[in-house]
């Protein structure tokens, strides 16, 4: 199936720390989640229409291993499956030493203008 590699640096907005999950100076989970679901939202971009995007429906994640601020993190993406407007994915994070996370990733094609209708 079809897959795109991206790379993220971390930052220090990034840390545990700095978004108040945990208390230390590394990668933050839900900073590894953003990195994924972002690598996951531009594999399928290219296949929407103009008034179409995708959203997380579920992630199941298992964070390995601690990145420092500074690391390069390389996420791979692979579409898995791909059910009307559900799609699956399968996720591996690295750094420079190591495989640091995995995960499956659901996201859902919506209607952008019907989906923000459901604000109000």
């Amino acid at each position: 199936m079809k897959t795109l590699t991206k790379k993220y640096p971390v930052a220090k907005n990034q840390t545990a720390r700095s978004m108040g999950s945990g208390d230390l100076e590394v990668l933050a989970t839900p900073a590894l989640v953003a990195m994924m679901e972002n690598c996951a939202k531009c594999l399928v971009a290219e296949e929407l229409s103009a008034g179409q995007t995708t959203v997380g429906f579920k992630m199941d994640l298992k964070h390995l291993a601690p990145s420092a601020i500074g690391a390069e993190i390389k996420i791979e993406a692979e579409i898995t499956d791909v059910d009307d407007q559900k799609l699956s994915f399968s996720i591996n994070a690295y750094d420079q030493a190591a495989l640091i996370g995995i995960a499956s990733h659901q996201r859902v094609i919506v209607e952008t203008a019907t989906f923000l209708k459901k604000l109000k």
